[in-house]
């Protein structure tokens, strides 16, 4: 019998990740031995590489940029979530089988729970089309909004997107980030990284209201440059994607320990 399960994230770049500390504050206030490493990977060598991590013994991975597609495609049974997502953060195995599940999409929701914001029959906003935007939509769609209007640079790229949830009957609306849309959001979504990688925020005009509550994916020690530039227009409610991360980490942590852990955690103990 192994002392302590073996965990790992997986991703290229990796240095930066905080889930080994989230891990291992989740197994100290259960009262369980984990170990959980960081490990760079990159695309080309994933296969192998993850063949060889299951064999040393590891119990559980979870799987960050720019691997969650690939991560999808090889797994051999996946969660309904995640063939929506058609990416995945979390794998393991069942006897000879991989696993696969992303819980990106709830965390979200946990997290927005957890600080009182409704999804249902509300006006949601996305900005962004790519992979972040791709893992949270199921979820979102799930939670029964009135609509979701994803807002992109590229066009084409949110349509591509939009089109594959055409079946689930909420209406999935495309603007450009240059228009002012016709429309009041209950709740706007961040999920580029423009700000925080320095490449200037571009936002579609008269999008915030002092009502409107706003979610960044991104977090950082200080406010994100997304949630400063919020305020300016007078937003009164609005919250980093620190809390996602801490909820999408604790599902995966269930899935492999089959144990619910606190996510009550102290912005100060993981940055």
């Amino acid at each position: 019998m192994k002392d302590s399960k073996k965990f790992a994230v997986i991703g290229s770049p990796i240095k930066h990740s905080l889930s080994p500390k989230i891990h291992q504050i989740f197994a100290s206030k259960l009262g369980i031995e984990i170990s959980y490493q960081a490990l760079p990977i990159e695309p080309e060598e994933f296969e192998a590489s993850v063949e060889k991590l299951f064999d040393e013994g590891y119990d559980g991975l979870n799987v960050t940029l720019p691997l969650k597609e690939l991560a999808y495609r090889y797994a051999d049974k996946q969660t309904q979530e995640s063939e929506m997502c058609k990416s995945v953060n979390t794998l393991w195995k069942e006897g000879s089988s991989i696993m696969a599940d992303s819980t990106d999409g709830r965390g979200l929701l946990k997290d927005l729970d957890d600080k009182r914001v409704d999804v249902l029959d509300k006006e949601i906003v996305i900005l962004g089309a790519g992979g972040s935007a791709k893992a949270i939509i199921p979820s979102i769609l799930k939670a029964s909004p009135k609509r979701i209007t994803i807002c992109n640079r590229t066009l084409s790229k949110a349509e591509m997107l939009a089109k594959e949830y055409v079946s689930l009957k909420i209406p999935i609306e495309i603007i450009a980030m240059t228009s002012e849309p016709d429309l009041r959001p209950d709740l706007v979504i961040n999920t580029t990284s423009a700000g925080v990688l320095n490449q200037g925020l571009e936002i579609p005009n008269n999008l915030f209201t002092t009502d409107t509550c706003v979610y960044d994916l991104s977090y950082s020690r200080i406010e994100t440059p997304f949630l400063q530039m919020a305020k300016k227009f007078g937003v009164k409610r609005s919250y980093d994607g620190l809390g996602m991360l801490v909820n999408q980490a604790a599902l995966s942590f269930a899935i492999w320990t089959k144990l619910v852990p606190e996510t009550d955690i102290a912005k100060d103990d993981i940055l």
